[in-house]
């Protein structure tokens, strides 16, 4: 299968420009045949080997699998990280979180904490931004947490930590965040993406993403679409310094009952802010200072 063939395969699955897209980071990627190569035909001439390889890369995007999964990595920040169905792949309004982190012009030596971490992505950019920080990210699943250590490793980001730790547990420890043993954690900012889209949501998104991506890192029950927010923010009470930072990504159709829920909790500074395409999908919140 050449270059026109999977792109025509793909188009009734993800539409024209999408199959393009797709089909061309592939060509790129495991065959390095540029758009250049494409049109002139080069895919046509790839060897035994490559062919094969081809179509086995074909047979798993016809299924409907994400180009990032086949690939084995999605582009973030600048960096490029490990995915697999144990963890989501990262979101352009994602990377616009941890970009609005960083454009926070942090002091280089603050602590960072990042809860629901997944792949890791924010951390470890947040780890590599700031190189003298100290980085926690925390994530219920083991299977996630080691590909997060993994690219963290790849990209050589050795002041981040990944702990295993179940936000909504009884039993989630807030000690066991502390840079210093002896010391109650002291962090500068808490960033987190938790799953927020409601189960009755499933019911309109792609099967790209239901069938591919863990739904424990997407779902949460419609009877309580706050629950990571409210419980994530009664941590962040706990462990934001003074003038501490709570960034959240949120649910487009939450992000006035999130700022809200964040006001009556105690928080200043609460705002809601828009991603690149005008949807609100970002919360700032500041701890109270101690002044």
């Amino acid at each position: 299968m050449n270059y026109r063939e999977l792109t025509a395969a793909l188009t009734p699955l993800h539409g024209a420009g999408e199959a393009r897209a797709i089909v061309r980071v592939v060509m790129e990627e495991r065959f390095g045949l540029s758009q250049t190569d494409l049109l002139l035909g080069k895919d046509t001439a790839l060897s035994a080997n490559d062919r094969e390889e081809m179509e086995k890369i074909a047979s798993r995007l016809l299924s409907g699998e994400p180009v990032q999964y086949v690939l084995g990595f999605s582009d973030f920040c600048g960096h490029r990280f490990r995915v697999t169905p144990d963890v989501l792949i990262p979101r352009p309004e994602t990377e616009e979180l941890t970009r609005l982190a960083i454009a926070e012009n942090l002091q280089s030596s603050n602590n960072l904490l990042d809860l629901c971490t997944g792949s890791g992505c924010i951390a470890t950019s947040l780890a590599l931004a700031f190189p003298k920080a100290y980085v926690v990210g925390v994530d219920v699943s083991e299977a996630a947490l080691a590909i997060a250590r993994e690219n963290a490793t790849s990209l050589g980001a050795e002041n981040v930590e990944f702990v295993r730790q179940d936000v909504l547990s009884s039993q989630f420890s807030v000690r066991a965040l502390s840079i210093v043993p002896s010391e109650p954690p002291n962090f500068q900012l808490l960033v987190s993406n938790p799953p927020y889209v409601r189960e009755s949501e499933a019911a309109g998104m792609s099967s790209t993403v239901l069938d591919h991506e863990p739904h424990l890192a997407l779902f949460v029950s419609d009877a309580d679409p706050l629950l990571f927010y409210r419980t994530i923010a009664h941590i962040a009470r706990q462990v934001l310094c003074p003038g501490g930072l709570l960034l959240f990504e949120v649910n487009q159709a939450f992000g006035n009952q999130t700022c809200q829920l964040l006001k009556q909790l105690g928080f200043d500074d609460v705002s809601l802010r828009k991603d690149q395409y005008g949807r609100p999908r970002m919360v700032r919140a500041n701890w109270p200072s101690s002044d």
